[in-house]
């Protein structure tokens, strides 16, 4: 087995081939805490910005688990409490202008307990635990969870802070119970036209219709920003005590992509499938990506899953993590693709601290990217 000498659990940047209608999109987030260490989610235990105490914390004593949904043994836990709202960039420090884009996010949660109600009451009003958050510093698109006095309630708010126009669930849910959590989001021009959807274990066989969704805001409430004024840029957790309100939570497995540049719907469908949960496959999938040094070299090995009929990997290599640049490309077959790669970077021992990604092309020319060791 390879011993690794530096490893980040970082997940390179997804970038999707555009279509005939001029189409774009992109993975935006891959987050399931694997690797990190119990204890506080800090820049350097799993790369999220960080402030003040208590910090979120990374716990691996009840693993979230729902059916055909990809989580892991570590997951973290956010507090009811006046603590910590770490945030993290999308991969490659990816930003999305927000005009006319869709998102959609998907994770898992688990509410222990809330004493926050669904009202407007300042001493116990909701408050929200994820937000996506724009290169400004103002949070939307916010996830929020409270209770009817017995029972658990899920909510979406394009706006943050006070719940006063936050739209919940119908349905009441139950504590102490894994639940997916799928979120859309539509950019759309104009001041109140943004869209929201919330749907709750939803199956992930294709994507969901707007019709289906748990909850939804399609209009009326006023969107929390002009159109185009300032990128979309992270994922923001919340820890809140308002009025010795807040939830406290455990959640795992982050997923985010977008799709823009033609219609609503493609853009949908196009995040849908860059999102790539249970029944949405890539052409060809990275299983494993390891780095391991040696004596005056660094050694990568790799396996992949190909359902293309070449596929090209390009090594890359950087000194900082984020400016890459290619140092050796390797084709195969798709029967080549059965067995597993590796390259040697010879005379890289003295170049210091390296990182390693895959460019990964398939026969059609679309492209993603491995994780970054």
């Amino acid at each position: 087995m390879y011993k690794m000498k530096k490893f980040l659990p970082l997940i390179a940047l997804v970038i999707c081939a555009a279509t005939a209608n001029s189409q774009t999109g992109s993975l935006l987030f891959n987050e399931n805490f694997t690797a990190l260490t119990n204890g506080n989610l800090t820049n350097a235990n799993g790369g999220w910005t960080t402030a003040t105490t208590p910090n979120v914390q990374v716990l691996s004593t009840t693993p979230l688990v729902s059916s055909g949904y990809a989580s892991g043994t570590t997951y973290i836990n956010i507090q009811r409490a006046t603590g910590d709202d770490p945030r993290k960039t999308f991969i490659g420090a990816t930003t999305v202008n927000n005009a006319d884009a869709t998102f959609y996010l998907s994770f898992v949660v688990r509410v222990a307990s809330t004493i926050s109600t669904p009202s407007s009451t300042p001493a116990n009003s909701a408050a929200q635990i994820i937000s996506l958050r724009n290169a400004a510093g103002t949070s939307l698109g916010s996830f929020y969870v409270a209770d009817d006095g017995t029972n658990l309630k899920f909510g979406i708010n394009k706006l943050t802070g006070q719940s006063a126009s936050t739209i919940y669930a119908a349905a009441t849910y139950s504590f102490n119970t894994t639940y997916l959590i799928v979120i859309r989001y539509d950019f759309v021009s104009g001041a109140t036209n943004d869209r929201m959807f919330l749907y709750v274990n939803p199956s992930l066989a294709a994507e969901p219709a707007t019709g289906s969704a748990a909850a939804s805001i399609t209009g009326a409430v006023a969107d929390p920003t002009a159109a185009s004024s300032s990128a979309i840029a992270s994922l923001q957790l919340f820890q809140n005590n308002i009025g010795g309100g807040g939830a406290a939570a455990d959640v795992d497995a982050f997923k985010m992509a977008y799709g823009t540049g033609s219609t609503q719907a493609a853009n949908a469908a196009f995040a849908w499938t860059t999102l790539s949960p249970s029944g949405a496959t890539l052409p060809i999938k990275v299983n494993y990506f390891n780095a391991a040094k040696g004596d005056g070299y660094n050694t990568l090995n790799w396996r992949a899953e190909c359902t293309s009929a070449q596929a090209t990997f390009v090594i890359e290599r950087s000194s900082t993590g984020t400016d890459f640049a290619a140092i050796n490309t390797i084709t195969a077959s798709q029967q080549r693709c059965l067995q597993p790669f590796d390259y040697t970077d010879n005379g890289a021992g003295s170049l210091g601290t390296l990182y390693y990604r895959l460019k990964v092309i398939d026969e059609n020319g679309r492209v993603n990217y491995s994780s970054i060791v």
